[in-house]
């Protein structure tokens, strides 16, 4: 098969986040033709349009540069996405902002993009990923429709060192994975 290239994302900072543990997982569980690299977003500040020097500002934040980089470089993203009350972490849309300025030369615009996420509760970020894909579809990414990986009782999945122990689990990011892998060629011999 042809290399293909992931960046995955995961929307926080906890170092011990499950959503972080299972973006592992999918990184560990790519096919070795697939490089799978992880874009830590710690160092990207808040969005301050006094920095965006699409808008005027001063000086992009060397953070923010690598991480439109990273996505520009990728030929698909996939995004952890943690639930906070019901919606994304400001951390996501925090990095989801930086990536969308100017709108028709944003890195995401166009990109293919997949949706994870796990949380302690039965739901597995559901509402997360909902709102995510409503953020993403106003930037113009190709967000993967299925199949979802959206993980419930999460601390069930993973042993105490935050390895996934949960054999559905990773079969559904290989899925997953394979999945993005045909959309993204799709959408790339549609184009």
């Amino acid at each position: 098969m042809t290399p293909f290239t992931v960046v995955g994302v995961a929307g926080s900072l906890r170092h011990d986040s499950y959503n972080r543990a299972l973006l592992r997982a999918a990184a560990e569980l790519a096919p070795d033709d697939v490089t799978f690299t992880i874009f830590d977003l710690d160092g990207v500040p808040l969005y301050d349009e006094d920095h965006d020097e699409y808008r005027g500002g001063d000086h992009m934040p060397d953070a923010v540069v690598a991480l439109r980089e990273a996505i520009s470089a990728a030929d698909a993203v996939v995004l952890a996405c943690p639930e906070y009350n019901w919606g994304p972490s400001g951390v996501l849309k925090n990095a989801i902002d930086w990536a969308s300025r100017p709108p028709a030369e944003s890195p995401l615009r166009h990109k293919p993009v997949a949706l994870i996420g796990c949380s302690g509760g039965p739901a597995g970020t559901g509402r997360a990923q909902l709102q995510t894909r409503q953020h993403l579809q106003s930037l113009k990414a190709y967000t993967l429709p299925e199949p979802d990986v959206q993980i419930g009782f999460a601390k069930d999945r993973f042993d105490d060192d935050l390895a996934l122990v949960d054999d559905d689990v990773a079969q559904l990011l290989r899925d997953q994975l394979d999945a993005l892998r045909r959309w993204a060629a799709a959408l790339r011999n549609h184009g």
